[in-house]
């Protein structure tokens, strides 16, 4: 499979036909990342420069280089390891500069945060070029959203973890543009009659190998949130109402969440209290935020067979909600597609997908941690969002 290289400023730079392995990740509410190993020729150094883009003809991602190492293995053969992100991550260069206050839905509070720091913002020197936003599908999941100066990308990520909306920039060769795209994976479980039915399992000769993992080490159910005020004037309210051994409790400091708002503009500019009811519903919500950031985990990873009579991006794709099942180890979940692995190597092509939500990693656990003492976004309300019946399981 041939990669087409550009420019960041999306000019043709030429096509790479060789390379030994390529390890192609999509992620439905990240940026997608890949690696490439290479011969290590003059031409391909030139051609495969940091910041230039890779692209899979047919594809609507394609990622930017990061990283380049140029190495020489035991037997004298030089080689170029090349590592970088998906154009999405291009996000991850912009916070939200101020302070947004968004009641509306998903859609449109994320398609808001890129229009006004990435493509029109007040300062022009934020915007990034050949930027545009794909039109609105109209999703109804709706949000009561503050925020004021953070990471762009890392505010989206959270915003689709709540929402199950996904988002990613795409790449349009044709007319040399960047799409910002919000979009939503179909449900092809068993339980709907809509869309064809998508089922993984061993049984059915579709999954080569699988893993599951079914995990409560981070596990919380209970929040204990504190909002604005000092000592027995301090604001309270609790989320979760489990008990007994099912009770897993945790402490949320928001004391960033101010019980006063800034109204008017300029010199007119001054405070009003938040009515207390309003208050108490930013508080619930941030206490859902913090308790979805620990969730239990329940994940299949699996190895598709590429030869079986489910196809990739015809029956399947990222973001898309199927049933998994194991007869053997008695298991049937409904789980999204939250991330799909492209590997191409002397072997062809194969295919790795992780269904539900994934353990996290060192750096999830170190970005939560910081969100929560330095305060994190305000979401106070999402509405018409069925987070029940996904990546949930039962034994049968």
């Amino acid at each position: 499979m041939e990669l087409y290289i550009f420019d960041r400023e999306l000019n043709f730079k030429g096509i790479l036909e060789s390379y030994s392995n390529l390890r192609w990740v999509r992620k439905y509410h990240k940026a997608g990342e890949f690696e490439l190993h290479c011969a290590l020729t003059p031409e391909i150094l030139e051609l495969l420069k940091r910041e230039n883009i890779l692209w899979k003809k047919a594809d609507d991602e394609a990622g930017f280089i990061e990283y380049r190492n140029l190495k020489q293995d035991k037997n004298g053969q030089e080689i170029l390891v090349v590592k970088g992100r998906f154009l999405t991550k291009y996000l991850d260069r912009r916070i939200i500069w101020g302070s947004e206050l968004l009641q509306t839905t998903v859609e449109n509070a994320m398609r808001t945060l890129v229009n006004n720091n990435c493509i029109n913002p007040i300062d022009k020197n934020r915007i990034i070029p050949n930027l545009i936003i794909e039109e609105n599908k109209g999703y109804i999941q709706n949000i009561n959203y503050h925020i004021s100066y953070k990471n762009l990308l890392e505010e989206l990520e959270s915003i689709s973890n709540v929402s199950n909306l996904g988002y990613k920039i795409k790449f349009n060769v044709n007319d040399k543009k960047l799409v910002f795209d919000v979009y939503e994976g179909k449900d092809l479980t068993v339980n709907q009659a809509i869309n064809p039915i998508c089922i993984f399992s061993k049984e059915f000769e579709n999954i080569l190998e699988q893993e599951y993992t079914d995990s409560i080490n981070n596990y919380r159910n209970v929040s204990l949130v504190a909002g604005a005020g000092e000592g027995k004037e301090r604001i309270f309210t609790t989320i979760g109402q489990a008990n007994g051994l099912d009770r897993f409790e945790l402490f949320t400091d928001a004391r960033d969440l101010q019980d006063k708002k800034t109204v008017g503009e300029q010199e007119n500019q001054h405070e009003e209290d938040i009515p207390i009811q309003e208050y108490m519903k930013m508080l619930e919500q941030r206490g859902i935020e913090k308790l979805a950031e620990c969730k239990e985990i329940t994940t299949f990873d699996s190895k598709v067979n590429v030869n079986s009579s489910l196809k990739y991006k015809d029956d399947f794709n990222l973001g898309d909600v199927v049933t998994c099942m194991s007869k053997k180890w008695g298991l049937m979940i409904d789980a999204r597609i939250t991330e799909i692995e492209e590997v191409y190597d002397e072997k062809g092509l194969s295919i790795n997908i992780t269904f539900g939500n994934t353990v996290p990693t060192v750096l999830d656990k170190i970005k939560s941690l910081a969100k929560q003492q330095i305060g994190g976004s305000i979401v106070t309300s999402i509405t018409n969002v069925n987070v029940n019946n996904i990546d949930g399981g039962s034994f049968v």
